[in-house]
């Protein structure tokens, strides 16, 4: 999990309906829409407004973020959940939402950002939640991508996770990595276990001059440029910070999906309670 700064979320909390109508507009669905899809077949049924759901701040390795509950709170509240955050902190913010019947607890330390059902004992990590999730926008703004090439650019954890998204949802998928033999043996490793051919080994310059959808799966800043990427290119990228420099995301802002926690929560959420 990138490990995101007070600066990055700041605006989360005041500008939600805006990014749902941006994201509407974008992809012609709504955060809800995108994190229901992420979730799976009627998970958009849910009735959100009967799961109460606990934020609990940690303050353990480097400590709360800025801001950070209350972004997580204003995305909660969004969705129609009965959200709030516990007045203590750490185990005792634990024990906090569970005496104060919690369906759901959401909490991040350094390392993982998770949300718990303490009914049904599901977990649902961020970085798996947010591939599913940008998968399914990606999905939306692309009109599908059934029979479509997709270029994953990084085979991380969440790189991973998406690989798998996105071949499920019919994808043609070639990645990138700058560590090439990681990018080699995860080829072959999707090759094997999803029965679908995964191609590598091409520059970035390569990759991009041939592929206009990107999933861009990285955390390096800034790395492609307004030179690569053309007026039929669509970027999905949970990665903070982003992976477009500032002419590339210039020509072709309609067409990109990107924030710094909206859809990750969103379909943490719609996630724990499918």
């Amino acid at each position: 999990m990138t490990r995101l700064s007070g600066s990055d979320i700041k605006s989360v909390s005041s500008s939600i309906q805006d990014h749902d109508k941006m994201l509407f507009d974008l992809t012609g669905a709504s955060l809800k829409q995108i994190a229901a899809e992420a979730a799976g077949s009627g998970a958009e049924l849910v009735c959100t407004e009967q799961h109460r759901v606990a934020i609990i701040p940690v303050t353990t390795g480097l400590g709360k973020i800025e801001g950070f509950s209350e972004a997580v709170q204003a995305v909660c509240n969004h969705l129609g959940f009965q959200t709030f955050v516990t007045r203590f902190p750490d185990v005792r913010g634990i024990a906090e939402a569970y005496n104060s019947s919690a369906d759901i607890i959401m909490l991040a330390d350094d390392h993982v950002f998770v949300a718990i059902n303490l009914r049904s004992k599901l977990v649902v990590d961020n970085t798996e939640a947010t591939a599913m999730g940008y998968a399914a926008a990606l999905n939306f703004l692309v009109d599908g991508l059934a029979g479509k090439e997709v270029l994953l650019v990084g085979v991380g954890r969440l790189g991973r996770k998406a690989a798998k998204c996105l071949i499920d949802l019919g994808a043609e998928i070639t990645i990138y990595d700058i560590n090439k033999n990681l990018e080699r043996s995860m080829a072959k490793e999707l090759s094997d276990k999803c029965d679908s051919t995964v191609r590598s080994g091409f520059t970035l310059d390569e990759a991009l001059s041939k592929i206009n959808i990107i999933f861009d799966a990285s955390s390096g800043n800034g790395f492609i440029t307004g030179d690569q990427v053309t007026r039929q290119t669509y970027v999905a990228a949970p990665g903070v910070p982003l992976g477009l420099d500032r002419d590339a995301l210039y020509k072709i802002k309609r067409r990109v999906v990107h924030d710094p926690l909206q859809i990750g929560v969103a379909s943490m959420l719609y996630i724990s309670i499918s």
